[in-house]
């Protein structure tokens, strides 16, 4: 019987598996009563090989159950991690599994309380597609005519195979988009979204690094993105959000540097991206803009009480010497104030183009 999961990297990605994939499906164990283990199986394969596995199906309930096995496709999943099963009608990509996965029944009648082990037997075929293959065995009430006249209530529970065929195996991922959900913020309470896009043949999870820098170009925060490694299907895009919150008041401009890795343990490939935002907190940016625009207004009367005296003199040119002298003293002083007060403002006004 092969393995389960020959790499232990698999063997990391089975519970990030059970969300990616099996959101919708395992809220429905409880309420129908019905068990499956291994809810993962995941391998990597040879064209044209024999694999052999089992599962253990569980009645849940306190009363005998007869239980219908469907196998089908999946082609894809919603952003909230639901598989997407393949219509019967849709035409063949290449990458189907449910032909290859043989059952030994159609049913089971379980007694309550009890368990029935399932042997499994997928045979690859020898033309079979390089790339990630992806399909469930689930598990219905509802027998195959009524499922078949369109009343079924839908699956109930079921287990999802991933099989990775070796071959030409395009491992291909790219960071379509890196962003926030604003670009100025009142505090360090950040929601970073990235859409990532796998153009290849196999699933992809994309995890790593999330750093935060403060316009000093120091590291305030590392985040992981991406931590349950949920995955991408091929030729699919998926948005991924994370939210941080920093330490103390932040201040200023802030720069975010995603640095991500997938692919196979000993082949993995990297993408990064990176942004720009800023932390401009009301209660240090008001305060400083009434002052600058008290000092601004100063600068604005006294440079206009200057002009007016000077008119003044050039006016009374022809009166006593003392009382020029005096609206001399009087200029000179009113120029150093408003030259005083105008440094004043450029420099605050720098202040806060460096560090606003």
């Amino acid at each position: 019987m092969a393995t389960l999961l020959r790499n232990p990297i698999l063997y990391l990605f089975l519970s990030s598996f059970l969300f990616l994939f099996f959101s919708t499906p395992v809220m429905a164990q409880d309420q129908a009563g019905i068990g499956i283990k291994p809810a993962l199986i995941e391998d990597v394969a040879d064209p044209g090989s024999n694999l052999s596995y089992e599962i253990t199906v569980s009645n849940l309930s306190n009363s005998t159950q007869t239980y219908y096995f469907l196998v089908k496709d999946i082609i894809g999943a919603e952003q909230n991690g639901a598989p997407i099963f393949a219509p019967d009608n849709i035409e063949k990509s290449g990458f189907e599994i449910s032909e290859w996965i043989k059952l030994p029944m159609t049913e089971v009648e379980i007694e309550g309380g009890k368990n029935a082990v399932i042997p499994i037997e997928i045979t690859v075929p020898q033309d079979a597609s390089p790339g990630s293959h992806f399909g469930g065995i689930f598990l219905t009430l509802d027998p195959p005519k009524l499922r078949e006249s369109g009343a079924s209530v839908g699956y109930e529970v079921g287990n999802i195979v991933s099989i990775r065929i070796a071959g030409d195996v395009a491992d291909s991922g790219t960071i379509r988009s890196f962003s926030t959900g604003n670009y100025v913020y009142g505090s360090l309470n950040i929601d970073f979204k990235a859409k990532i896009e796998n153009s290849g043949n196999t699933l992809i999870r994309p995890y790593g690094p999330l750093e935060v820098k403060n316009m000093f170009g120091s590291r305030v925060a590392t985040i992981t993105f991406n931590e349950s490694q949920s995955g991408v299907f091929p030729r699919q895009t998926r948005d991924f959000e994370i939210e941080w919150e920093g330490e103390g008041s932040g201040f200023g401009r802030y720069t975010a540097q995603l640095s991500l890795i997938y692919g196979l343990q000993g082949a993995q490939k990297t993408m990064s991206n990176s942004l720009s935002f800023w932390v401009l907190p009301v209660n240090i940016i008001l305060p400083a803009l009434g002052v600058l625009a008290v000092l601004l207004l100063i600068v604005f009367v006294s440079v206009k009480l200057y002009v007016r005296n000077q008119l003044k003199m050039v006016a009374g040119a022809s009166r006593r010497r003392n009382v020029n002298r005096r609206n001399n003293s009087t200029s000179a002083f009113l120029l150093v104030i408003v030259a005083m007060l105008t440094v004043t403002a450029l420099f605050l006004i720098l202040l806060l183009v460096l560090f606003a």
